[in-house]
């Protein structure tokens, strides 16, 4: 182009709007330049920032790439792994820690990478040993970690657990102690208020021992001592003699009932089996309370519904004598009029007594203690019934120890109703039966050598007066060696009365040392002992019978005459 043809005055406006176009592009160019430097400043400071943040937080972090490669690695992850931070940037997971692969955090990992979506996972890791806390957020290059060890946390965790297991445990372990404890306490309680009244019922029942032994003595001595009024008359004498008689009876009842207790509680009474006819016990029994059932107009009945089969049974005898002696007595003492009936029935295999009374019947708040030691119906000093109240514990001792079962109703009208029941046992043994008129020939009117062996001076009166109906031919011993003596001097005597305690040489010795040389001579023992079991003990040794003191006159006499018909029946069968 030829400036010279050109129009200036055309040109120079757009220059100038050129230039200041240009000016103002560089001005916004600087503008903008510095700002973009600021901007890069900034974005430095922030990353030296965050960077000196995740060196110096206390969790571990790291960045792995969508590549598994550390990206970034703080010093507490440095510290973690074992190793330097810059050895781990760049390296891959798996070739840094290949134990690492296929574990729970490994998996998580994975899956934070592919969801896009944070994962919290808590685990303890096995090759280091250790318990971890791993946060995975995930970003566009990969992801961050931030890893937080647990192990002490964990395991005070796990100790503060036990230590709450052993908590809960010593809890339980010292509540079952304080409901053990609540329990010794009730029973403590229970045991002292028992006790309390064990100490009343024995105060009670000693005051009453005391009141029913001494009534009967006192009726003992004092009308001994009226009997020595010269001027007394046949009849007054004889009335003496009754009272004397029955307070004696008396006494011997509660010595006997006492007797009974000791051996129970001793655990020294023992059973004696044999064949035994419930018809017999129960006429036998009623025959002797007959008279007083009469003496206060009580109709007395019987009512035994027992087959034939069922009448012989194998128990204890004196047992079971005992019970219905002690129930028959009661009721006797509670009724003032009406009835009492006695009788018994089969229940299975066992065989129930009764006796039913028409009488005052039972308080219902004691019907279930009045089987007890020490227990009366009235426990009180002004009691309108006389008796020691050990009947019925008695009978209760004897029943159990039969293998049976005592209990006691009210009658829905009047009265009440004892029970006891006892189990049937037979036996193959047949009946000994003393056939012939040999069983009741009185044998009294016969003249007897016998032999007493007795130490007691009052005792061997009192015998040696018995035995005057079978004549004057009566030789003493004064203990066992001098009876065994005389024994041996006189081959031909009939009976020895042969005494258990005595000096030098007691009963069974004595007896041993007879049977060594007279195999026929018949022995009977007789005690004051109450022990033992001396009637069994007498029959082992080779005695014949037993008769206990204080000796009954007509039982020693029938005692005798049984023995002698036995020994007589023995004889003729040898003969024949």
């Amino acid at each position: 182009m030829d400036n010279r043809n050109l129009n200036t005055t055309a040109i120079t406006p757009t220059f100038y709007q050129l230039q200041e176009d240009y000016n103002s592009l560089k001005e916004l160019f600087d503008t903008i330049a510095n700002k973009n430097k600021i901007n890069e400043n900034q974005i430095d400071h922030i990353n030296e920032k965050l960077t000196s943040s995740l060196e110096n937080m206390s969790d571990a972090f790291v960045a792995i790439d969508n590549n598994w490669k550390y990206t970034f690695v703080n010093k507490k992850a440095g510290l973690l792994f074992g190793k330097r931070p810059e050895d781990l940037i760049g390296k891959d997971l798996g070739t840094v820690f290949p134990e690492a692969l296929g574990t729970p955090f490994h998996k998580a990992y994975y899956k934070a990478m592919k969801t896009k979506k944070e994962v919290i996972i808590e685990d303890y890791y096995i090759p280091w040993d250790r318990w971890f806390e791993n946060r995975i957020i995930p970003s566009k290059e990969g992801v961050v970690i931030f890893i937080q060890e647990m192990t002490e946390r964990k395991l005070a965790k796990k100790k503060l657990q036990d230590l709450n297991t052993k908590l809960e445990i010593r809890n339980r372990e010292l509540y079952e102690s304080i409901i053990q404890i609540q329990k010794i306490n009730t029973e403590l309680i229970y045991a002292k208020e028992k006790a309390e009244e064990s100490d009343q019922l024995k105060s009670s029942f000693l005051a009453n021992m005391s009141h029913e032994i001494r009534t009967p003595m006192n009726g003992i001595l004092g009308f001994t001592e009226l009997l020595k009024e010269p001027r007394l008359t046949g009849k007054e004498q004889q009335q003496y003699i009754n009272v004397i008689e029955k307070s004696g009876n008396r006494m011997l009842n509660i010595i006997n009932d006492i007797v009974s207790i000791s051996k129970i509680e001793s655990g020294q009474m023992n059973l004696s089996y044999k064949e035994t006819s419930i018809k017999d016990q129960i006429e036998s029994i009623c025959t002797i309370f007959e008279k007083e059932a009469k003496e206060k107009n009580i109709e007395l009945k019987i009512n035994n519904t027992l087959i034939a089969d069922d009448n012989l049974i194998h128990t204890d005898e004196e047992k079971v004598s005992a019970i219905l002696s002690h129930l028959l007595s009661n009721a006797l003492k509670f009724t003032a009029d009406g009835f009492i009936e006695i009788g018994c029935f089969r229940n299975n295999n066992s065989i129930t007594f009764y006796v039913e009374d028409s009488g005052i019947g039972i308080d219902s708040n004691k019907i279930d203690v009045i089987f007890e030691r020490f227990r009366q119906v009235d426990d009180s000093l002004n009691r309108n019934y006389d008796g020691a109240g050990l009947g019925l514990y008695i009978s209760k001792s004897y029943t159990e120890l039969l293998g049976g079962k005592i209990w006691a109703e009210n009658n829905i009208d009047k009265g009440a109703v004892f029970y006891f029941k006892i189990p049937i046992i037979k036996t193959d043994v047949p009946v000994k039966v003393i056939q012939g008129p040999l069983a009741t020939i009185p044998y009294e009117t016969q003249k007897l050598k016998i032999l007493v062996a007795e130490d007691d001076s009052i005792s061997l009166k009192f015998i040696s007066k018995i035995l005057k109906i079978f004549g004057e031919n009566l030789l003493i011993a004064r203990n066992g060696f001098e009876a065994v003596h005389l024994c041996k001097k006189n081959p031909d005597i009939d009976i020895i009365l042969m005494d258990i305690q005595m000096p030098v040489m007691n009963g069974y010795e004595a007896i041993k040392k007879i049977r060594e040389f007279n195999k026929d001579v018949i022995i009977i023992t007789q005690s004051a002992f109450v022990f033992t079991d001396e009637a069994e003990k007498a029959i082992q040794v080779g005695g014949n019978g037993y008769i206990s003191k204080p000796i009954d006159r007509k039982q020693l006499i029938d005692h005798i005459n049984k023995q002698i018909i036995t020994s007589k029946s023995k004889s003729r069968t040898m003969n024949i």
